[in-house]
Order: C-alpha cells, then sequence, then structure tokens
C-alpha cells in the first residue's frame, strides 16, 4: 500500500490523494479501489493556496502514517513540474502562478523541516512533466479509475498524476521482481 498525494499547481489548484495497492493488476485499478480518497480545488492568491496545500499534505501524510500506519517512506507527494516554455505561453502571473505555487509550497515545506528536523521527516516531492500525465487525463481512463470530476479540470489533473506515480511504482516494481534495476 502506498499514500499519494498529487498536486497539479495553478490559479486553481487541484489536488488528489489516496492509498493505492501496487499489487493491483493495472494502475487503473489500482486507483480505482484506492482508500482514504479525496480531492479539492484551492483558489486564492498564492500564499494562501501555499498554506493550504501544506495543510492538506501534513493532514494526508499524519493520517496515513499514524491512523493508516503506512510507514513514512512510502507516502508520496507528487507534484506537477509545470515549465513555462518560450514562445508557448505569453509570460505574467497567470502563466507563472503554477511555478510560484508549487516552489513556494516546497520552499514552506522545507522551512518547516528546517525549524523542527528533529521530530519531522522530509519527504522528496515526485515532479511529473504535465505531458507524461496527459495519457492518463483522458476522459474513459479517468472514468475507468473513478477520478472524472465533472468540471473540475484540476482535479482531475492531479487524478491523472496519481494514475502515472502508481504506473511507474508498479512498472519498477515489476522491473525490480525480474532482476531489473529501476535505475537503468
Amino acid at each position: 500500500m502506498r499514500g499519494i498525494l498529487c498536486i497539479d499547481p495553478g490559479g486553481s489548484t487541484g489536488v488528489a490523494w489516496g492509498i493505492v495497492d501496487e499489487r493491483a493488476p493495472s494502475a487503473i485499478e489500482a486507483v480505482r479501489d484506492r482508500l482514504h480518497s479525496g480531492s479539492t480545488t484551492v483558489t486564492g492568491e498564492p500564499r494562501d493556496q501555499i498554506h493550504a496545500l501544506y495543510r492538506l499534505w501534513t493532514d494526508f501524510k499524519l493520517d496515513c502514517v499514524n491512523r493508516r500506519l503506512l510507514d513514512k517512506e512510502w507516502v508520496d507527494l507528487v507534484i506537477e513540474d509545470y515549465v513555462l516554455a518560450p514562445g508557448v505561453q505569453k509570460p505574467g502571473r497567470d502563466t507563472t502562478a503554477p511555478e510560484r505555487i508549487a516552489w513556494g509550497f516546497e520552499g514552506y515545506r522545507l522551512g518547516r523541516f528546517e525549524s523542527y528536523r528533529k521530530t519531522k521527516h522530509y519527504t522528496e516531492p515526485v515532479w511529473q512533466m504535465p505531458g507524461a500525465a496527459k495519457r492518463f487525463a483522458e476522459r474513459d481512463i479517468l472514468e475507468q479509475a473513478d477520478c472524472w470530476i465533472r468540471g473540475r479540470d484540476h482535479e482531475r489533473s492531479a487524478f491523472a498524476h496519481m494514475l502515472l506515480r502508481t504506473n511507474v511504482l508498479m512498472s519498477n516494481r515489476l522491473h525490480t521482481r525480474r532482476g531489473v534495476s529501476s535505475r537503468a
């Protein structure tokens, strides 16, 4: 079992979380049968979103470790690694919001960790490119995984990242079982 919280940062930030079983036959089935799951859209000024994301993350991780008894190493934080492409998007506050929120959140987490290092565990984020999760963002796939939320594009994107992360974990497990290094 693995706890996964995914963030699709932006002017409206999608967040999805759940505990998946990596032994399921497929990532779609693992995410479909997830436990202790939810999603939300966080809006507001970047500072407000960063604080809300921190609360969502810490509440989820504490629940996974203290209530669901997962090892702290088995709780993943996935953040969409939005990169502003030159000439593709018009520069400005709207197009840079995903980067500001993602890195503001990460900076806030690092600062909190540094303040309480002796009692806290730091989870390295998994940065995933938007295009990598795009193949899981199709309606039929999200419906099969019970992740299609009408009118909640950013939450659906966060669930697509959960599907991608689960798929990667399952693939790594398969390669490790076969004796092939996942770092190859």
